[in-house]
């Protein structure tokens, strides 16, 4: 052996390769292992961002039905005064047709009484029981009444 060949023996046993050679069949394998971890890192992402989005749409909704029993709570309590107040009105508007029907048969028993000739005007009772102390004045010429009070 020449002694260049001996040298290149030596550098090569005392020398060995730092960095191993990659093997052919594990590429693949590496490539499709690395595609994996990808996928599951990004679907663990999605995943979280997805419990995100539905924490916060839950927290919307309580929020949202705690608005609604509020406004539902001053809607009850407004339809309870109406229906109060309706009955108030219920109330006043029949004690307004009592007193309609007894003002109406008043006054047609009033038109009755002013409809006959013979009686004497000056003695019938008021209408209105405030005006019963009637005082009447009379003129000296014919007798009729000028002022009644």
């Amino acid at each position: 052996m020449s002694s260049s060949t001996n040298f290149l023996n030596n550098i090569l046993l005392n020398y060995p390769l730092q960095t191993p050679v990659p093997n052919i069949t594990n590429s693949p394998t590496s490539s499709s292992d690395e595609t994996r971890n990808k996928r599951k890192i990004s679907n663990r992402e999605s995943a979280r961002r997805s419990r995100m989005r539905k924490q916060k749409h839950l927290e919307d909704v309580k929020s949202q039905v705690t608005r609604y029993k509020m406004v539902n709570h001053q809607l009850m309590e407004r339809l309870r005064l109406v229906n109060h107040n309706g009955q108030i009105v219920q109330q006043e508007n029949q004690w307004l047709l009592l007193e309609l029907v007894m003002l109406q048969q008043k006054l047609n028993h009033l038109h009755i009484l002013m409809a006959e000739p013979e009686l004497d005007h000056t003695l019938l009772p008021s209408a209105w029981p405030c005006n019963n102390n009637v005082t009447t004045v009379f003129s000296d010429q014919n007798q009729l009444p000028l002022v009644t009070l």
